[in-house]
């Protein structure tokens, strides 16, 4: 209760500075000027040291969080929703592949170079259709120049050196003519051994919860836990008063211990009576039988180190564009290749009383390899303001590897190409027209295959218009799309425990739309409110997915005849702004029906793994988020921004059946937790620091799988970083910025509540990072 009061306390003084885009006032002396758009958008600059994955980098926005498969795979996770609810793209291209089918796949990320994202946590299927049910993320890789540079050319250097964190060199550069070509080229690495860890890996309630006080195990916590726990019934040799001297003289007639134990002095044997001595080991009143407890580790505890938690990650990227009176062309390369451990876990789930030294670790490979063409022509034609084309061909292959043998590997193929019409202003009134075409194919190989090979299309047409007036705008969409499955041929075979028997091709039509409003309430007050209605399509693992996952740890099995998700969703955001604060709350309900989740059968099949069914059934996603900050001038020492935020999200079953609810409970389980943040960011003169603090709370909304959800510690995350540029003497040299930042200052054992592998791989331990960037 503490925290909930320390934290509205903070709230009242202090903002969020993370999430300070369209969603927040921009101020004036002390009215708040008229809010943009009724979407929730944010827009956050990579700047911190800290950013591993994307998912890291996204995390202290209200509303987002990490995915944490460990410390070297982390997705956003918005609102609860993540995975093919959640549109990652990078320079307006879905990047979706393996890696929102499969939580230990990484989305490709250049930490060092990526200039930032912008974050929608409103449903954008209007815009990118029901892959962004939940929201959408766009990258901004930076390789593409969009406007010339002022100077022509600009060479960057970057040099970082962790302690407990990676090590990353990187260059980039940009030459022009100042004219109508610039090129950009990225190359960059970042590398770690090893991450240092404050305890144990596996947590405390791996020992500790195994077996509840009413009896039996938990065996959702055995496996999550990777351990063997099982009870047996062990014959209690201090039971009985007397040995069977019969017995003891014929061991062979024995049907094991209980068998040497009487109640008897005497005992009749083929006709011979036998003198059974006392047991001198005997206990009046205990019980014949005594419980033994085995709990055994199937995959290693580590110590002060999280074992299989290297990763290396490589980068080269290039990219030209040609400017011309009406626009732009621009084309570009980029290929990454990530190689890391998934820390804690073993694909190999091995049967009670086997071998577990010979346990071999899990690691991953990533290629992706994007080729993209992007244009912009200016007032193309009479009462079309300008016109943009997108389209791209992106390769990404992902393997999982059991030590040093492939396990499974999957190849997405997919093109995409987008046209966009943006439609001269008419007074009030402008918006653009869509169309826009994807293809994938998704092609497997490997003893350990779940998905079979399936080639994807979707064709969509949408529209969205926008009114702006002094006071309000108001703003509406439409999308409507059509998606389709063909199974292609390959050697893929369904378990016997599969509901699918023959594949078989799905189409789905599919109907979005929004419509939205900000006002300004006096001179101090905004509000937005916004409705929408999304569709997705079930995709290739809800619908045909069958044999062992062993990522998710489940022998995972989809269902073809699924119905496509519909959410309604209601969003009410009021907005305060005055001299130099700002606040800004939003309430939201999303109403789904239909709603897609992995549900427990209530049995197992081989090595353990619990079968698991691609289920359907409505639900609803409701919370709210708080962001508020306060500018502070300082004078001759600069300038201060105060600010905090706090979230909660809670993800609900309907009207569960009885099945659903034995199962599975009302909540799913690996639901994000309540948090609460504060931020300190000070510059001046060159100086820049920043000292951030978020308290992750107990999670309280547990979900199941046949057992009871284990709820963890909460924790908080306290980061800095503090910068200095400095000027040298050199003509050449136009400017030097050298860095150190801190991580888990605390050093606290942080397992995120939505993380799968929370129970056996902490987030990394205290960490530091010094670094400087130079630029030609």
């Amino acid at each position: 209760m503490r925290h909930h009061v320390l934290a509205a306390a903070i709230l009242s003084t202090f903002s969020s500075a993370y999430a300070a885009d369209d969603t927040t006032l921009q101020t004036v002396e002390v009215r708040a000027d008229k809010p943009v758009g009724s979407d929730t958008s944010v827009t956050v600059q990579n700047d911190r040291a800290q950013n591993r994955t994307l998912g890291d980098m996204l995390e202290h926005v209200s509303g987002v969080q990490s995915s944490a498969f460990g410390p070297n795979a982390g997705a956003p996770v918005i609102r609860s929703l993540s995975g093919s609810r959640v549109q990652i793209l990078e320079d307006g291209q879905s990047i979706l592949g393996m890696n929102a089918i499969s939580g230990d796949i990484n989305i490709p990320f250049d930490p060092l170079f990526a200039r930032g994202a912008t974050v929608s946590k409103s449903s954008d299927s209007v815009r990118y259709g029901g892959n962004a049910i939940g929201g959408s993320v766009n990258v901004d890789s930076g390789l593409l120049s969009r406007t010339m540079e002022e100077q022509d050319h600009e060479l960057e250097l970057v040099l970082r050196k962790g302690h407990n964190d990676a090590d990353a060199q990187g260059l980039r550069l940009n030459v022009n003519n100042g004219k109508n070509f610039s090129t950009n080229i990225q190359l960059s690495f970042q590398s770690i051994g090893h991450y240092d860890i404050p305890g144990n890996s596996k947590a405390a309630v791996c020992n500790t919860g195994l077996f509840p006080a009413n009896g039996g195990v938990n065996t959702f916590l055995a496996d999550s836990c990777q351990k063997e726990a099982r009870i047996q019934q062990v014959y209690n040799k201090a039971s009985q008063p007397f040995i069977e001297q019969f017995i003891t003289e014929n061991p062979d007639w024995a049907d094991g211990d209980f068998s040497f134990y009487t109640n008897n002095p005497t005992s009749v044997w083929q006709r011979k009576t036998y003198i059974n001595p006392a047991n001198p080991a005997y206990v009046p009143g205990t019980p014949r039988t005594v419980e033994n407890k085995i709990n055994n580790d199937v995959t290693p505890d580590y110590h002060g180190r999280l074992g299989n938690s290297y990763s290396n990650n490589s980068h080269f990227g290039v990219g030209t564009t040609y400017f011309f009176d009406q626009g732009y062309l621009g084309v570009s390369l980029d290929s990454k290749e990530s190689k890391y451990g998934v820390p804690g876990f073993s694909m190999e789930n091995k049967s009670f009383g086997a071998n577990y030294d010979e346990g071999l670790p899990v690691g991953v490979k990533i290629r992706q390899d994007k080729y993209a063409l992007e244009g912009k022509l200016r007032e193309p034609a009479p009462y079309v303001e300008s016109l943009d084309l997108r389209v791209s061909r992106l390769n990404n292959t992902s393997g999982e590897y059991i030590g040093p043998t492939n396990a499974n590997e999957y190849a997405f193929d997919t093109t995409q190409a987008e046209l966009l019409l943006a439609q001269r202003r008419a007074g009030a009134l402008h918006g653009l027209v869509g169309l826009s075409y994807r293809s994938r194919d998704v092609t497997g190989s490997g003893p350990q295959l779940y998905l079979p090979n399936v080639g994807t299309a979707s064709r969509a047409l949408f529209i969205r218009q926008n009114l702006d007036f002094d006071w309000a705008s108001f703003d509406a969409g439409f999308r409507h799309e059509k998606v389709e499955h063909e199974i292609e041929n390959s050697a893929f075979k369904t378990s016997r425990n599969a509901a699918n028997t023959k594949l078989a091709d799905r189409e789905f039509s599919l109907n979005n739309y929004n419509i939205g409003a900000a006002f300004e309430l006096g001179k101090l007050w905004g509000a937005k409110l916004r409705y929408g209605s999304s569709e997705r399509a079930p995709d290739i693992n809800e619908l045909y997915a069958s044999n062992r996952h062993y990522s998710i740890m489940t022998q995972e099995e989809g269902h073809q005849n699924l119905k496509a998700e519909r959410s309604r969703n209601t969003e009410l955001t009021v907005l305060f702004g005055v001299g130099g604060f700002k606040l800004s709350g939003t309430a939201y309900q999303m109403k789904y029906d239909n709603y897609l989740y992995l549900g427990h059968s209530g049995l197992q099949t081989g090595n353990r793994l619990p079968l698991k069914y691609w289920k359907q059934t409505d639900t609803t996603v409701k919370g709210f988020e708080l962001d508020a900050s306060q500018e502070l001038s300082l004078g001759a020492y600069g300038k201060l921004n105060v600010s905090a935020f706090a979230d909660l999200v809670k993800n609900k079953a309907d009207h569960p059946d009885r099945l659903r609810t034995q199962n599975d409970g009302e909540y799913l389980p690996n639901m994000p937790t309540n948090r609460y943040g504060a931020n300190v960011a000070w510059e001046n003169s060159g100086w820049k620091a920043r000292l951030s603090s978020t308290y992750y709370d107990k999670q309280k909304y547990l979900g199941k799988s046949v057992s009871n959800e284990v709820p963890l510690d909460a924790y908080n995350m306290v980061n800095f970083q503090v910068s200095r540029a400095i000027a040298l003497p050199y003509a050449r040299v136009t400017g030097l910025e050298v860095f150190i930042s801190g991580s888990n200052l605390l050093d606290d054992d942080a397992r995120p509540h939505n993380s799968p592998l929370k129970y056996i791989a902490p987030l990394p331990g205290r960490g530091f990072q010094v670094g400087l960037t130079m630029k030609l």
